[in-house]
Protein backbone atom coordinates (compact mmCIF):
# COMPACT_ATOMS: atom_id res chain seq x y z
CA UNK A 1 0.00 0.00 0.00
CA UNK A 2 0.42 3.89 -0.30
CA UNK A 3 1.32 5.41 2.97
CA UNK A 4 1.99 8.84 3.77
CA UNK A 5 3.87 9.89 7.19
CA UNK A 6 3.49 13.59 7.98
CA UNK A 7 5.03 15.89 10.70
CA UNK A 8 6.43 19.11 11.31
CA UNK A 9 9.77 19.02 10.79
CA UNK A 10 12.30 15.94 9.92
CA UNK A 11 13.52 16.61 12.90
CA UNK A 12 11.08 14.58 14.27
CA UNK A 13 10.89 11.99 11.46
CA UNK A 14 14.85 11.57 12.07
CA UNK A 15 14.30 11.17 15.48
CA UNK A 16 11.63 9.34 16.05
CA UNK A 17 9.91 7.60 12.88
CA UNK A 18 12.77 6.36 11.41
CA UNK A 19 12.45 2.71 12.41
CA UNK A 20 9.35 2.69 11.44
CA UNK A 21 9.98 3.49 7.99
CA UNK A 22 12.43 1.29 7.33
CA UNK A 23 10.33 -1.71 8.12
CA UNK A 24 7.55 -0.34 6.46
CA UNK A 25 9.39 -0.50 3.37
CA UNK A 26 11.41 -3.83 4.05
CA UNK A 27 7.37 -5.31 4.05
CA UNK A 28 6.86 -4.06 0.55
CA UNK A 29 5.00 -0.50 0.76
CA UNK A 30 5.70 2.82 -0.71
CA UNK A 31 6.49 5.02 2.18
CA UNK A 32 6.87 9.10 1.21
CA UNK A 33 7.17 11.59 4.23
CA UNK A 34 5.29 15.02 4.15
CA UNK A 35 7.76 17.48 6.58
CA UNK A 36 9.31 20.39 6.48
CA UNK A 37 12.93 20.08 5.69
CA UNK A 38 15.84 18.32 3.97
CA UNK A 39 14.99 14.81 3.07
CA UNK A 40 10.96 15.12 3.14
CA UNK A 41 9.77 13.66 -0.40
CA UNK A 42 7.16 16.94 0.06
CA UNK A 43 8.76 19.50 1.67
CA UNK A 44 6.29 21.67 3.24
CA UNK A 45 7.64 24.17 4.84
CA UNK A 46 5.38 23.94 7.98
CA UNK A 47 5.94 27.10 10.86
CA UNK A 48 6.35 26.16 14.09
CA UNK A 49 3.80 28.94 15.41
CA UNK A 50 0.31 27.14 15.23
CA UNK A 51 -1.70 30.22 13.85
CA UNK A 52 0.88 31.57 11.82
CA UNK A 53 -1.26 32.78 8.70
CA UNK A 54 1.39 31.23 6.97
CA UNK A 55 0.55 27.67 8.17
CA UNK A 56 -2.98 28.57 6.53
CA UNK A 57 -1.30 29.36 3.57
CA UNK A 58 -0.49 26.00 3.05
CA UNK A 59 -3.62 24.30 3.55
CA UNK A 60 -4.33 24.37 -0.68
CA UNK A 61 -0.50 23.13 -1.09
CA UNK A 62 -1.01 20.47 1.54
CA UNK A 63 -4.43 19.31 -0.56
CA UNK A 64 -2.30 19.42 -4.01
CA UNK A 65 0.51 16.70 -2.50
CA UNK A 66 -2.33 14.24 -1.62
CA UNK A 67 -4.80 14.55 -4.27
CA UNK A 68 -1.90 13.70 -6.93
CA UNK A 69 -0.11 11.29 -4.70
CA UNK A 70 -3.18 9.30 -3.76
CA UNK A 71 -2.06 7.48 -0.39
CA UNK A 72 -3.87 4.63 0.88
CA UNK A 73 -3.26 5.81 4.34
CA UNK A 74 -1.58 8.72 6.28
CA UNK A 75 0.08 8.77 9.56
CA UNK A 76 0.13 11.81 11.32
CA UNK A 77 2.44 12.86 14.03
CA UNK A 78 3.13 16.39 15.50
CA UNK A 79 0.05 18.72 16.33
CA UNK A 80 0.45 21.43 13.86
CA UNK A 81 1.04 19.15 10.64
CA UNK A 82 -1.58 17.11 12.24
CA UNK A 83 -4.48 19.81 11.83
CA UNK A 84 -3.13 20.95 8.46
CA UNK A 85 -3.28 17.92 6.92
CA UNK A 86 -6.59 17.22 7.94
CA UNK A 87 -8.27 20.39 7.64
CA UNK A 88 -6.93 20.29 3.74
CA UNK A 89 -8.55 16.56 3.79
CA UNK A 90 -11.66 18.39 4.43
CA UNK A 91 -14.70 18.47 1.12
CA UNK A 92 -12.15 15.44 -0.56
CA UNK A 93 -14.26 12.55 -2.19
CA UNK A 94 -12.32 8.89 -1.54
CA UNK A 95 -10.40 10.67 1.20
CA UNK A 96 -7.49 8.06 2.46
CA UNK A 97 -7.44 6.73 5.83
CA UNK A 98 -6.27 8.73 9.13
CA UNK A 99 -4.65 8.13 11.87
CA UNK A 100 -3.54 10.69 13.90
CA UNK A 101 -1.00 9.38 16.85
CA UNK A 102 -0.85 12.17 19.57
CA UNK A 103 2.48 12.94 21.02
CA UNK A 104 0.23 14.58 23.45
CA UNK A 105 -2.62 17.65 23.15
CA UNK A 106 -1.12 20.84 23.77
CA UNK A 107 -4.32 21.38 26.21
CA UNK A 108 -5.58 20.31 29.17
CA UNK A 109 -5.60 20.52 33.00
CA UNK A 110 -3.62 23.68 33.76
CA UNK A 111 -4.42 25.45 30.38
CA UNK A 112 -6.81 28.72 30.14
CA UNK A 113 -10.38 28.19 29.37
CA UNK A 114 -9.30 30.33 26.04
CA UNK A 115 -6.33 28.41 25.48
CA UNK A 116 -8.07 24.96 26.04
CA UNK A 117 -11.04 26.40 23.76
CA UNK A 118 -8.58 27.30 20.91
CA UNK A 119 -6.79 23.88 20.58
CA UNK A 120 -9.81 21.54 21.45
CA UNK A 121 -11.99 23.63 19.03
CA UNK A 122 -8.84 22.84 16.38
CA UNK A 123 -9.59 19.29 17.03
CA UNK A 124 -13.51 19.15 16.87
CA UNK A 125 -13.32 21.32 13.75
CA UNK A 126 -11.03 18.23 11.99
CA UNK A 127 -12.64 15.14 13.83
CA UNK A 128 -14.79 14.26 11.01
CA UNK A 129 -11.50 13.98 9.11
CA UNK A 130 -10.03 11.63 11.68
CA UNK A 131 -10.69 7.72 11.71
CA UNK A 132 -8.31 6.45 14.63
CA UNK A 133 -6.63 8.27 17.56
CA UNK A 134 -3.60 6.95 18.87
CA UNK A 135 -2.37 8.64 22.49
CA UNK A 136 0.06 7.97 25.11
CA UNK A 137 -1.17 8.70 28.23
CA UNK A 138 -4.07 8.80 30.25
CA UNK A 139 -4.99 12.16 30.08
CA UNK A 140 -4.80 12.60 26.62
CA UNK A 141 -7.46 9.36 25.93
CA UNK A 142 -10.09 10.90 28.44
CA UNK A 143 -9.82 14.25 26.31
CA UNK A 144 -10.16 12.12 23.06
CA UNK A 145 -12.45 10.26 24.12
CA UNK A 146 -15.02 12.51 25.78
CA UNK A 147 -14.98 14.64 23.07
CA UNK A 148 -15.30 12.41 20.01
CA UNK A 149 -12.22 13.53 18.24
CA UNK A 150 -12.70 10.72 15.96
CA UNK A 151 -14.54 8.49 13.71
CA UNK A 152 -13.70 5.34 15.06
CA UNK A 153 -11.96 4.42 18.89
CA UNK A 154 -8.81 5.62 20.61
CA UNK A 155 -6.31 3.58 21.52
CA UNK A 156 -3.88 3.65 24.42
CA UNK A 157 0.38 3.24 22.77
CA UNK A 158 3.41 2.53 25.03
CA UNK A 159 4.90 5.55 22.97
CA UNK A 160 6.64 5.00 19.83
CA UNK A 161 9.56 2.72 21.43
CA UNK A 162 13.18 4.67 22.46
CA UNK A 163 16.63 2.91 22.06
CA UNK A 164 17.90 2.89 25.69
CA UNK A 165 21.23 2.22 24.41
CA UNK A 166 22.52 6.28 25.05
CA UNK A 167 21.75 5.63 28.71
CA UNK A 168 22.52 1.83 29.50
CA UNK A 169 25.84 0.95 31.26
CA UNK A 170 25.74 3.88 33.64
CA UNK A 171 28.15 3.98 36.58
CA UNK A 172 26.37 6.99 38.72
CA UNK A 173 28.56 8.78 40.94
CA UNK A 174 27.12 9.22 44.98
CA UNK A 175 27.80 11.24 47.62
CA UNK A 176 29.10 14.66 45.87
CA UNK A 177 28.87 18.24 47.00
CA UNK A 178 26.79 20.33 45.61
CA UNK A 179 24.37 18.22 44.30
CA UNK A 180 23.80 18.33 40.73
CA UNK A 181 20.59 18.46 39.07
CA UNK A 182 20.05 17.77 35.96
CA UNK A 183 17.41 18.22 32.63
CA UNK A 184 17.29 17.28 28.57
CA UNK A 185 15.61 18.71 26.23
CA UNK A 186 15.08 21.40 23.84
CA UNK A 187 14.81 24.96 26.29
CA UNK A 188 11.53 26.48 25.25
CA UNK A 189 8.32 28.13 27.16
CA UNK A 190 7.20 24.29 27.18
CA UNK A 191 9.81 22.61 28.84
CA UNK A 192 10.06 25.59 31.03
CA UNK A 193 13.40 25.14 32.34
CA UNK A 194 13.23 29.32 33.59
CA UNK A 195 11.41 27.83 36.57
CA UNK A 196 14.16 25.63 37.45
CA UNK A 197 16.35 28.51 37.27
CA UNK A 198 14.38 30.51 39.76
CA UNK A 199 13.71 27.49 41.97
CA UNK A 200 17.79 27.51 42.59
CA UNK A 201 17.56 30.45 44.75
CA UNK A 202 15.86 28.13 47.21
CA UNK A 203 18.18 25.38 46.72
CA UNK A 204 21.78 27.01 47.05
CA UNK A 205 23.71 23.84 48.17
CA UNK A 206 22.38 22.44 44.76
CA UNK A 207 23.90 22.93 40.87
CA UNK A 208 21.74 22.79 37.56
CA UNK A 209 22.79 21.64 34.74
CA UNK A 210 20.59 22.31 31.48
CA UNK A 211 21.55 20.20 28.27
CA UNK A 212 20.02 21.70 24.93
CA UNK A 213 19.16 24.53 23.00
CA UNK A 214 15.74 25.91 21.66
CA UNK A 215 14.57 29.79 21.69
CA UNK A 216 14.40 30.27 25.30
CA UNK A 217 18.20 29.77 25.46
CA UNK A 218 19.26 33.57 25.34
CA UNK A 219 16.12 34.77 28.32
CA UNK A 220 17.67 31.69 30.43
CA UNK A 221 20.96 33.02 30.37
CA UNK A 222 20.06 37.10 30.87
CA UNK A 223 18.36 35.60 34.24
CA UNK A 224 21.20 33.81 35.03
CA UNK A 225 23.23 36.46 35.14
CA UNK A 226 21.26 38.61 36.12
CA UNK A 227 20.71 37.05 39.38
CA UNK A 228 24.46 35.96 39.61
CA UNK A 229 23.63 32.05 39.49
CA UNK A 230 26.66 31.68 36.64
CA UNK A 231 28.69 29.30 39.46
CA UNK A 232 25.59 27.35 40.30
CA UNK A 233 23.54 26.71 36.78
CA UNK A 234 25.04 26.03 33.34
CA UNK A 235 23.22 25.34 29.60
CA UNK A 236 25.72 23.36 27.71
CA UNK A 237 23.94 22.85 24.65
CA UNK A 238 22.90 20.13 22.42
CA UNK A 239 24.69 16.95 22.57
CA UNK A 240 23.64 13.05 21.76
CA UNK A 241 26.07 12.02 24.26
CA UNK A 242 23.89 12.29 27.43
CA UNK A 243 25.77 9.13 29.70
CA UNK A 244 28.28 11.79 31.37
CA UNK A 245 25.42 13.93 32.47
CA UNK A 246 23.27 11.30 33.65
CA UNK A 247 26.46 9.70 35.46
CA UNK A 248 26.74 12.88 37.28
CA UNK A 249 23.35 13.82 37.93
CA UNK A 250 21.96 13.49 41.59
CA UNK A 251 17.79 14.27 40.76
CA UNK A 252 16.73 14.72 37.20
CA UNK A 253 14.02 17.61 37.43
CA UNK A 254 11.35 18.60 35.00
CA UNK A 255 9.01 21.38 35.38
CA UNK A 256 7.62 20.77 31.69
CA UNK A 257 3.74 22.07 31.30
CA UNK A 258 2.83 19.12 29.04
CA UNK A 259 4.35 16.11 28.01
CA UNK A 260 3.14 13.03 25.65
CA UNK A 261 5.09 9.98 26.97
CA UNK A 262 8.56 12.70 27.20
CA UNK A 263 11.46 10.59 26.56
CA UNK A 264 14.32 12.87 28.77
CA UNK A 265 12.06 11.25 31.82
CA UNK A 266 12.33 7.47 30.22
CA UNK A 267 15.76 7.74 29.74
CA UNK A 268 16.91 9.26 33.08
CA UNK A 269 14.33 6.33 34.89
CA UNK A 270 16.42 4.06 32.51
CA UNK A 271 19.59 5.19 33.95
CA UNK A 272 17.88 4.94 37.83
CA UNK A 273 18.46 8.65 38.70
CA UNK A 274 16.01 9.66 41.61
CA UNK A 275 12.90 12.01 39.62
CA UNK A 276 11.50 15.20 40.80
CA UNK A 277 8.87 16.28 37.89
CA UNK A 278 5.86 18.40 37.19
CA UNK A 279 2.65 16.26 37.89
CA UNK A 280 1.69 16.94 34.47
CA UNK A 281 -0.18 14.15 31.56
CA UNK A 282 3.04 12.30 30.73
CA UNK A 283 4.63 12.27 33.75
CA UNK A 284 1.91 11.17 36.25
CA UNK A 285 1.89 8.06 33.81
CA UNK A 286 5.24 7.11 34.03
CA UNK A 287 6.57 8.11 37.81
CA UNK A 288 5.31 7.03 41.43
CA UNK A 289 3.16 9.63 42.62
CA UNK A 290 6.36 10.68 45.13
CA UNK A 291 8.19 11.53 42.32
CA UNK A 292 5.84 14.41 41.25
CA UNK A 293 4.74 17.84 42.12
CA UNK A 294 2.81 20.68 41.38
CA UNK A 295 4.58 23.70 39.78
CA UNK A 296 5.14 25.77 42.38
CA UNK A 297 8.61 26.98 43.22
CA UNK A 298 9.11 26.56 46.86
CA UNK A 299 7.22 23.26 46.95
CA UNK A 300 9.45 21.52 43.95
CA UNK A 301 12.80 22.76 45.95
CA UNK A 302 11.26 21.19 49.09
CA UNK A 303 10.23 18.03 47.39
CA UNK A 304 14.37 18.10 45.86
CA UNK A 305 15.90 17.84 49.56
CA UNK A 306 13.44 14.94 50.51
CA UNK A 307 13.96 12.56 48.23
CA UNK A 308 16.18 9.52 48.93
CA UNK A 309 19.11 9.96 46.41
CA UNK A 310 19.93 6.40 46.22
CA UNK A 311 19.49 4.34 42.93
CA UNK A 312 16.18 4.03 42.17
CA UNK A 313 14.39 1.32 39.62
CA UNK A 314 11.48 2.13 37.26
CA UNK A 315 9.52 0.01 34.78
CA UNK A 316 11.07 1.22 31.44
CA UNK A 317 11.50 -2.18 29.29
CA UNK A 318 7.74 -2.01 27.85
CA UNK A 319 8.77 1.26 26.58
CA UNK A 320 11.70 -0.19 24.60
CA UNK A 321 11.56 0.03 20.79
CA UNK A 322 11.77 -3.26 20.32
CA UNK A 323 8.53 -4.11 22.75
CA UNK A 324 6.70 -1.12 20.89
CA UNK A 325 7.35 -1.14 16.93
CA UNK A 326 5.90 -4.78 16.58
CA UNK A 327 2.76 -3.46 18.19
CA UNK A 328 2.03 -0.55 16.43
CA UNK A 329 3.33 -1.76 12.98
CA UNK A 330 0.73 -4.23 13.70
CA UNK A 331 -2.19 -2.05 14.52
CA UNK A 332 -1.39 0.29 11.24
CA UNK A 333 -1.28 -3.06 8.66
CA UNK A 334 -4.95 -4.60 10.84
CA UNK A 335 -6.17 -1.12 9.80
CA UNK A 336 -5.52 -1.25 6.25
CA UNK A 337 -6.43 -4.92 6.17
CA UNK A 338 -9.64 -3.98 8.38
CA UNK A 339 -10.42 -1.12 5.67
CA UNK A 340 -9.88 -3.59 2.52
CA UNK A 341 -12.77 -6.13 4.25
CA UNK A 342 -14.90 -3.80 4.69
CA UNK A 343 -14.89 -2.92 1.09
CA UNK A 344 -15.15 -6.49 0.02
CA UNK A 345 -17.93 -6.89 1.93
Amino acid sequence: MKILIVASNMVHINNFHRPYIERMREDGHQVFIMASGEGADLNVPFEKRFLSLKNLRLISQIKKHIIELKPDVIYLHTTLAAFLVRYALKGTKQRPRVINTVHGYLFGKGFSWLHNSIYLGCEKIVRKQTDKILVMNSEDFQIAQENKLCLEDVQMIDGIGIDFSRCDGLERKANKKPKNLLFVGEISKRKNQLFLVKMMKHLPEYTLTLVGDGSERELIEKYIKKENLEGRVRISGYTKDIKPYLEDADVYVSASRVEGLPFNILEAMRAGVPIVASSIKGHIDLLPKECTCPLEIKAFADKIKEIDYSFREYETEKYTLSSVLEKNIALYYEEKLEKKEKILV
